[in-house]
């Protein structure tokens, strides 16, 4: 059988320049996994305080009704994964679209209403704003927060009055088709219906939902349509490097991970960084299913999933990797680093800036991975600059 997934019929699809290594950019075609904790809150009918529940594990396995040792990779049948099958090389492909209204995902979502949530932005763009909702687009949700951390001026708000009555419209540039093209939509975004909680993308800051903005004309992007109601299935599975350069207009360069040794990967990574913090936006992504020998649930490493990369730390001579899960939560814990990470947070465009500190693991999503580790796990990674 094909390691290469097949185009997806429904979906427009990325012109991006043949670079980097091909395996590699066969294995991001159909990255996604749901997140969880999003798909367990919907289930739930409420928001619910993860950091302070006694053990989520046990909450994730009453709400989604499996063990959690079998959630997070496909080949168990995981309701995270809908409509994902697994080739006999461990490729993860998406044989079809969990539509609305159809299957595990309009059970999982049920009924919706089109709210606006709060404002475009709070404190304007951090890394750890952006957090995946109840669908299989973590690649682009990686993209935007390393967008955010790499590019922090590339998220824009633009907006515009459309009538008398004080109704606002976002145009949103996404850099497809070789050019940029505007998506023009409301802030009104789905949620619960009870409880009012978003369902799919949304800010880790309270009544912001910038993220949500731009997960609503991404699928618009996807959906081909210019309707401010998009259908959101369509955001389904999809290539993390393709989605930083819809975001960013610069060009994308793919990496196998079994290609290169330890520490090349970490030069690469060192190259597109500057005092440990990348200043390329970066993302990467697992297998499809856990490789022999590796063990996704003890590590705490998801399969088919994109994360973004933050940038390097060697310690005592040992060289890691700082990743993001864009769920927000759920760090590695294989080969991890402890401790405080210090990285020089500069504006890409001039002006001060100051050095930023973190306690990693982080409760956001946040961890370092020594690059051995990162090697056998993950299965590419890939930069736009």
């Amino acid at each position: 059988m094909s390691t290469v997934a097949p185009p997806r019929p429904d979906a427009p699809e990325a012109v991006i320049p043949d670079r980097g290594d091909k395996t590699a950019r066969a294995t991001a075609h159909a990255i996604g996994v749901i997140n969880p904790f999003a798909l367990a809150e919907i289930k739930n009918g409420r928001r619910i305080n993860w950091k302070g529940v006694a053990d989520p594990r046990k909450e994730l396995e009453r709400h989604l009704g499996m063990p959690y040792e079998r959630l997070f990779d496909p080949k168990h049948g995981s309701p995270l994964y809908p409509g994902i099958r697994v080739t006999d090389e461990g490729v993860a492909e998406l044989e079809t679209v969990p539509r609305m209204g159809i299957g595990p995902f309009a059970e999982a979502v049920g009924e919706m209403v089109w709210l606006d949530l709060g404002d475009f932005f709070e404190y304007g763009t951090d890394v750890n704003d952006a957090v995946q909702g109840a669908v299989g687009d973590c690649y682009l949700l990686a993209a935007l927060a390393s967008v955010a951390w790499a590019r922090t001026y590339v998220i824009a708000e633009k907006t515009r009055r459309t009538d008398e009555l004080g109704h606002f419209k976002d145009a949103i540039q996404l850099f497809v088709n070789g050019a940029w093209k505007w998506f023009e939509v409301t802030q009104s975004v789905p949620a619960t219906v009870p409880g009012h909680t978003f369902i799919y993308a949304r800010s880790s800051q309270a009544a912001e939902i910038w993220p949500a903005v731009y997960e609503k004309a991404y699928a618009q992007y996807r959906a081909n349509t210019t309707s401010d109601t998009p259908d959101y299935s369509k955001l389904a599975c999809g290539d993390p490097v393709a989605a930083a350069v819809h975001l960013t207009g610069l060009t994308g360069t793919y990496y196998a991970t079994a290609a290169l040794n330890p520490n090349l990967i970490f030069q690469v990574v060192k190259a597109n960084s500057v005092q440990c913090k990348t200043f390329n936006p970066m993302v990467c992504w697992t297998y499809g299913t856990a490789p022999p020998g590796v063990n996704y649930t003890t590590a705490h490493i998801v399969a088919n999933h994109a994360y973004s990369i933050l940038g390097f730390s060697l310690v005592n001579g040992q060289q890691y990797i700082v990743l993001r899960n864009p769920w927000g939560n759920t760090e590695g814990t294989l080969n991890v680093l402890g401790g405080t990470w210090t990285a020089w947070d500069e504006p890409y465009y001039g002006g001060p800036g100051e050095m930023r500190t973190m306690t990693l693991p982080t409760q956001d999503g946040v961890f370092a991975i020594r690059v051995d580790t990162f090697k056998s796990h993950f299965a590419g990674f890939g930069v736009v600059k």
